[in-house]
């Protein structure tokens, strides 16, 4: 009788990955190797804007520079405006708690305890 040889497959579909890899690598870069880049100053990819950038850098002679005109100064001043006083209300201790878990530990008064 002849003896069957059992082989393990791993080796072929391993084999088979890398030679898909490789294929389809040669293919990408078959296929994308005429197409010019941008860099290469290709006519199919310029577009309006780069038609205007090119012409915005050459130097163009400048037009003179407008005369600055100054507003008129006022010559009254302005009414004075009474600003009341402005009283800080009481804290408490449930509004130094909630000002300090909100990190507004500035707007507590230094002399009371907040805990």
């Amino acid at each position: 009788m002849s003896a069957e040889r059992r082989s393990n497959p791993f080796g072929w579909i391993f084999l088979g990955f890398v030679v898909g890899v490789i294929a389809t690598f040669g293919a990408i870069l078959f296929l994308t190797a005429g197409l010019g880049g941008y860099d290469e100053g290709s006519d199919e990819m310029r577009t309006a804007a780069d038609d205007a950038a090119a012409e915005a850098m050459v130097t163009a002679p400048l037009a003179p520079a407008a005369r600055k005109v100054e507003a008129p100064v006022a010559t009254v001043p302005p009414p004075a405006v009474d600003v009341p006083v402005r009283q800080t209300p009481q804290v408490d201790s449930q509004m130094a708690d909630d000002a300090a878990a909100a990190g507004m530990t500035s707007r507590a008064t230094p002399d009371q305890a907040t805990n």
